[in-house]
């Protein structure tokens, strides 16, 4: 049903933003289902079955089976709408890991459209939320009013159902090695064939004059195919052997969205739909949860080279920003390294052991000749240690006995983390590729684990984070992400321009524009 709040970045529906009633018993036009009184349908007449085969060969040209209308909404940034679903993400890891691309066959079976009534009120705990953006912003608690409204965009998401085609669908991709295509060029047509011939004989469909034209490109077919998936979206659930009827059969008793169109989240916020507030007010609150949307647009919008034939492409780039051309063999990133000094006790020198961290760049604490040391901060760390201390005691240098005693010694030093930034223009072939971060208690985003991608080596920066370098800038390159500096408390981003702060800071404590 439509009404509710969608993610279209990663294709997830969301928490209730229409109210939903069933105090009219209102039903579909031919009785079948009972539908809410904010919603009308609108029945296909007659029940089309539509078998359809595709080929697409470049993950960006990647559309969902179930949302791809929302995903065309081009009110904000349209590039990057389902890129982080679930389904995009494993054809585009299919394609980029085994070289390969996506045939696609379906059947479609659409039998009613909802769609919300434009008079509809908001939920209560859509509302309530929304109200209490309002009570900030009147009080002029913007800070409170933004975080609240980044909050709401967490859990109703990015836009708003209005309409849903209901239905039923049985899919087949596969992932067929791109070299397979690119020799049948000229009969891309028998490829198409060929997938559909592979998704008949799953369903149990016989088409004998299909079989014969292309059994032996079939074969072939079959041959270079390195992964296939069959999904039942509705309808009776996909086994091996399912007929064809078989599944259409199950369908009205088993529809979901097949498709879905909407509207961006502050659109349903207006002096109708919140008439106890000023419509200042209410402007001002529809303001700021467009710009929470806009933000978590550009926090997931990676830029980088999407050409997976290049050189510099970045496997997790969503937006491609022209560098694609050329090599890149320079880098704002310089390496990091950590000092470490005894303060005080007598097992100085273990405890810097574990915390000193040489720049492999240079082999010393220092940075390579164009790159300027940046103090993150200094931090202390102490460490105890128990041992058993003995000494011999004698009475009148005679009656002689060991004596033992339980010693206490406590340990302190101070470390002194740096990273190394671009000072002036640098030679080629420096620098480092940066491939994420972890620590004991966080995992690295771009492997999912307390580790380093593929080619990469960790760096010591405090006590417990670890940041992933190479210098494989060929090899490495695809699991690379966009440096942008670092800021901590104490220092400022040399990457991110200055502000009126003091001499000794003069640099941002942010993330470059």
């Amino acid at each position: 049903l439509p009404g509710g709040g969608w993610d279209n970045l990663r294709n997830l529906d969301m928490g209730r933003v229409i109210n939903l009633g069933y105090s009219l018993c209102k039903t579909t036009e031919d009785g079948s289902y009972i539908i809410p009184d904010e919603i009308f349908t609108i029945p296909r007449k007659q029940s089309n079955l539509d078998i359809n085969s595709e080929i697409i060969e470049s993950w960006k040209d990647y559309q969902s089976i179930t949302s791809a209308s929302i995903n065309l909404e081009l009110s904000l940034f349209s590039s990057i709408n389902g890129k982080f679903s679930y389904d995009f993400h494993r054809t585009k890891t299919h394609q980029v890991k085994d070289h390969a691309v996506t045939t696609r066959v379906q059947v479609r079976n659409l039998v009613y459209t909802a769609k919300i009534d434009p008079e509809a009120v908001l939920d209560k705990g859509f509302k309530k939320q929304l109200l209490t953006i309002a009570s900030h912003l009147e009080n002029n608690q913007t800070r409170m009013a933004d975080f609240l409204a980044e909050v709401l965009v967490l859990n109703y998401g990015t836009h708003t159902i209005t309409s849903v085609d209901a239905g039923a669908s049985l899919v087949q991709e596969d992932q067929i090695k791109a070299t397979f295509l690119k020799d049948s060029w000229a009969t891309r047509s028998a490829v198409t064939a060929s997938a559909g011939v592979a998704f008949h004989s799953i369903i149990s469909v016989k088409n004998e004059e299909s079989l014969d034209v292309t059994s032996g490109f079939t074969k072939q077919y079959l041959e270079n195919r390195t992964n296939s998936r069959v999904e039942s979206i509705g309808g009776t659930p996909f086994y091996p052997g399912i007929t064809l009827k078989t599944w259409q059969e199950g369908i009205r008793n088993q529809l979901v969205a097949l498709d879905r169109s909407g509207l961006p989240l502050y659109f349903f916020i207006n002096p109708s739909t919140l008439p106890e507030l000023p419509t200042p007010t209410v402007k001002k609150l529809a303001r700021r949860v467009e710009m929470a949307i806009h933000r978590y647009y550009t926090f997931n919008t990676y830029p980088g080279c999407t050409d997976a034939t290049s050189p510099n492409f970045n496997f997790y780039a969503n937006a491609d920003d022209g560098s694609c051309e050329g090599v890149m063999t320079n880098f704002t990133f310089g390496g990091v390294f950590q000092e470490c000094a005894g303060l005080a006790g007598p097992d100085t020198s273990t405890l810097c052991r574990a915390l000193e961290q040489k720049n492999p760049l240079t082999g010393a604490f220092s940075c390579p000749t164009t790159y300027t040391p940046v103090l993150l901060g200094m931090q202390e760390r102490e460490e105890g240690h128990r041992h058993l201390e003995c000494h011999d005691k004698c009475i009148r240098g005679i009656f002689c006995h060991r004596k033992c005693r339980d010693v206490f010694w406590l340990s302190r030093v101070q470390f002194s983390a740096y990273w190394c930034a671009m000072s002036r223009p640098v030679a080629p072939n420096s620098g480092y590729l940066l491939g994420g971060l972890f620590s004991a208690h966080s995992t690295n985003s771009i492997t999912g684990a307390q580790s380093c991608p593929s080619g990469y080596f960790p760096l010591k920066l405090f006590d417990e984070l670890r940041v992933c370098v190479s210098q494989d800038y060929e090899g490495g390159g695809q699991y690379a992400v966009p440096f942008g500096g670092f800021f901590s408390c104490q220092a400022g981003n040399p990457l991110a321009g200055q502000h009126q702060g003091t001499t000794e800071d003069p640099h941002a404590k942010s993330c470059p524009p």
